[in-house]
């Protein structure tokens, strides 16, 4: 919420800066996440060229048809008369108008000076709403009121310059909707007195009574508690004043007519939200609050035709819905510029009803904001005397005697016993108990504290009060939300810094070792961590391919999803990723290289969609965590040394065997084989599952196909991915058992076999190391062969055999007898020859 601050000021008497404002605040309680400077630079020199100036006269410019050439008296202190050429039509000699000076840096950052404007001087300018920073667009300058005073600084009567809190409010605390609940809460924690509620009504009242123009009829009250109406005749619709507009403005609402303005003025400094009829459309001079017909439809004022269901509340006339209630109106009963007559609405509705309204018609407005939270029906009075009175000043028009207010019941107010010695229990340090007092009378509860009667009978206060809070706080039902106030307002930086009594020591679990080791070895390699959207479109997977009964094309489905787009929870991560890459190059940014850990939602088998319903009861989806990775950028970007290095499947691999590794685990990879089917989506040729000792299958890893990337809008680009599932987690960080490092050297054989094209490298080093035995420690590939020298369905495989003894220097002897049994066992598995 944007909150001006020359708009707190009119309600308290703050002396401080803004900055210390809004330490105040957050310190008390209501978070401000940073203070916006609107309007011009605020410094003192610049804000002294912004004056109040009267036109003596207006002339036409000698060379321009269209532009003026006028005197304006901006007083002594400025060089009495300037002479200034200005285009606007909408003034006249006796206006008086804002003159920006020369010298002065405008709102859009256009610093003024002297001007020749065809063939005349300009000595400044008489500024329009859009200089100023009111308006995106102003027909003419802005003429103001006859009283202000010539030379006067129009920082004074208009916000030049301001300074503007922009606030992180929680949804427990509707009264910090407005800009009055937050000069409320300056006022406790700064120990000011809060001025009145600007609640008074219209000076004059006439005409016939509300209650004979309208009748109102609420034939939903779980839905609609309160609704009152009250009349204003012979308004006129035009433009708001400056400083309405610059109130708006600032407080981030765009300013469209008198009337709306008024409403919308009222909404942010009350925190009532209020709507405005015509009277003359409304058909049968009686408004009806029920709920909509199944099936009817409504053109809101966005000119969107909607459809309601029987869920909904609306605001009806004898005829037609007239409004979605508490969420947007109509244009059946839009004012326009042919408006003389007002219905004002004030009304309190039921906050889940409106919160489904608003997920059900996608519109969020800033008073369906309010209502969802939950307001207090006592604002309605206030909201329409505040309304009423400022429709009677800025519109011209008539507020009729009375008010239509239909209002069952009101709801008891809560009583809550409250303990002071409590308070400074909870809280670990002492508050006094007048200063408790205090603080809940400055928050508006009634505080019975048994005070009275004991200075009567000359005893002490009793250890337990009666709080009453008020019924604009919601939120305050225990003993406990009471002390939280008081702990708040006094200050949380009273309590002590002591130790715990007892410390436990933290840790981290095994899982979460995993986690954090295997997220650092992917950022060492060069990738960055995204987080994506567990709720994805019921079709994110299709581009995939994957086969009619795999359990990813089988989804939970939500049964309250915001959108389309996510209703069901993610059964792969790589949508979410691919959507990551293309948000990026769409952005003109570098194809990115990414990872995510998170959980993916599975279902053990394919079943109907309704059983897949999340509803109470339902059977959950297993939950499981997994590792997407995603290469689509190089991996080393061109540099002055040359070109860069490009991302290839080897790639790909080495960043999953460093992921593996830095949990101590190795990876194995195979080829598909008849798990292809499973994973459409990747290149035949270029892909591999993963499998890791004592986990089983770990994961999968390819060039994604070229057609399935072009599907999510990735041209032009080879992209890479690779997805672990949690298995590996089981046997990870397993202690590493000790070994010597040796007192006797190692020996190395390098040995080249020849094998069938088909023979997997993987599965000759496998058998390599089982017949080297005990003496063998390692055995890689390190150079593999095809070409003339060995037939055209083989290739050669060199081999580096690694031997060694912890109890002596191997013989030649050991290490023939080491490779006799190598190149036997090959040469019986794969009839591999030496070659």
């Amino acid at each position: 919420m944007r909150v001006p601050f020359s708009w707190i000021k009119e309600y308290v008497d703050w002396r401080g800066s803004v900055e210390e404002l809004a330490e105040l605040l957050t310190m008390s309680g209501t978070e401000v996440e940073g203070v916006d400077w609107v309007g011009a630079p605020a410094d003192p020199e610049n804000l002294a060229r912004f004056v109040v100036g009267k036109v003596l006269t207006r002339d036409k410019h000698p060379n321009a048809d269209k532009l003026s050439l006028c005197s304006v008296e901006v007083g002594e202190a400025h060089g009495g008369v300037h002479q200034i050429v200005c285009g606007a039509d909408n003034f006249q000699a006796g206006d008086t108008v804002a003159v920006s000076l020369s010298g002065a840096t405008l709102e859009n950052g256009l610093k003024l000076k002297k001007a020749n404007l065809r063939g005349v001087e300009s000595n400044g300018m008489m500024m329009s709403e859009q200089e100023l920073g009111y308006e995106e667009k102003s027909p003419g300058i802005v003429v103001l009121p006859d009283e202000w005073i010539v030379g006067a600084p129009l920082q004074d009567y208009l916000p030049v310059s301001e300074a503007v809190l922009e606030l992180e409010l929680t949804s427990n605390r509707p009264d910090c909707f407005s800009i009055y609940g937050i000069a409320r809460e300056v006022a406790a924690a700064a120990r000011l007195e809060l001025a009145p509620p600007p609640t008074a009504g219209p000076a004059v009242l006439g005409g016939a009574p509300a209650h004979e123009a309208l009748d109102v009829e609420v034939a939903d009250p779980q839905l609609c508690p309160r609704y009152a109406a009250q009349v204003i005749r012979g308004v006129t619709v035009g433009a708001s004043p400056a400083w309405l507009k610059a109130r708006l403005t600032h407080a981030g609402m765009r300013p469209i007519s008198n009337v709306v303005d008024v409403t919308n003025y009222v909404m942010l400094g009350w925190g009532q939200p209020l709507h405005a009829f015509d009277a003359g459309k409304i058909h049968g001079g009686k408004l009806i609050a029920r709920r909509a017909k199944e099936g009817e439809r409504i053109v809101t004022l966005d000119g969107v035709q909607r459809t309601l269901d029987d869920h909904m509340l609306v605001i009806a006339d004898a005829e037609r819905p007239l409004v979605i209630a508490g969420v947007f109106g109509s244009v059946d009963a839009e004012v326009d510029e042919h408006t003389t007559d007002l219905v004002l609405e004030a009304a309190n509705f039921s906050g889940p009803s409106i919160l489904r309204t608003e997920s059900h018609t996608g519109i969020r407005s800033e008073a369906s904001n309010r209502f969802e939270k939950g307001l207090d029906a006592n604002l309605v009075p206030g909201g329409l005397d505040f309304a009423s009175r400022l429709f009677s000043e800025l519109c011209g028009g008539t507020v009729a005697p009375g008010t239509v207010d239909v209002w069952g019941e009101a709801p008891s107010r809560r009583r809550i016993v409250y303990r002071p010695a409590k308070a400074d229990g909870l809280l670990g340090y002492a508050v006094p108990a007048p200063e408790q007092a205090g603080i809940l009378r400055r928050l508006e509860c009634s505080v019975d504290d048994g005070a009275p009667a004991a200075l009567a009978s000359g005893a002490s206060p009793t250890a337990e009060w009666t709080i009453t809070p008020p019924t604009f706080r919601p939120d305050l039902v225990r003993e406990v939300d009471l002390i939280e106030e008081v702990g708040r307002i006094a200050g949380y930086d009273l309590a002590p810094e002591t130790l715990p009594r007892h410390t436990t020591p933290g840790g981290l679990t095994e899982l979460q070792k995993v986690r954090r080791a295997v997220r650092a070895a992917l950022v060492g390699c060069g990738l960055d961590e995204v987080i994506t959207y567990s709720f994805v479109a019921p079709d994110a997977v299709a581009p995939f391919g994957l086969p009619e009964g795999d359990i990813r094309l089988d989804p939970v489905r939500l049964s309250n999803p915001m959108s389309v787009d996510q209703s069901v929870m993610r059964t792969m991560t790589l949508p979410g990723l691919l959507g990551a890459v293309r948000a990026n190059i769409d952005r003109l940014n570098d194809p990115p290289n990414i990872f995510e850990i998170g959980k993916v939602y599975l279902w053990d088998e394919p079943v109907s969609a309704p059983a897949h319903a999340a509803e109470p009861g339902a059977v959950l989806p297993h939950e499981p965590e997994v590792v997407g990775i995603i290469l689509a950028g190089p991996l080393e970007a061109e540099n002055w040394t040359g070109a860069g290095r490009s991302t290839d499947f080897y790639t790909l691999k080495g960043v999953v065997d460093a992921a593996l590794g830095a949990v101590r685990l190795r990876g194995d990879y195979t080829p598909l084989g008849d798990q292809a089917v499973h994973f459409p989506y990747l290149h035949p040729g270029k892909s591999a599952l993963v499998s890791v000792a004592g986990a089983g299958g770990t994961g999968v890893l390819g060039q994604l196909r070229p057609d399935v990337a072009a599907a999510f809008g990735i041209d032009d680009v080879a992209v890479y991915v690779a997805t672990l599932n949690g298995r590996f987690a089981t046997v990870a960080l397993t202690t590493t058992a000790f070994a010597d490092l040796g007192a006797y050297p190692p020996a190395a054989q390098d040995l080249a076999v020849v094998v069938d094209v088909g023979v997997a490298a993987a599965d000759v080093v496998a058998v390599a190391r089982r017949a080297g035995g005990k003496l063998t420690r390692d055995v890689h590939v390190f150079d593999v062969y095809e070409g003339g020298q060995v037939p055209a369905d083989k290739r050669s495989l060199a081999l580096r055999v690694v031997m060694r003894s912890p109890e002596r220097t191997l013989s030649e002897k050991d290490i023939a007898g080491v490779r006799a049994k190598i190149l036997t066992a090959l040469e019986r598995e794969f009839a591999a020859t030496l070659r």
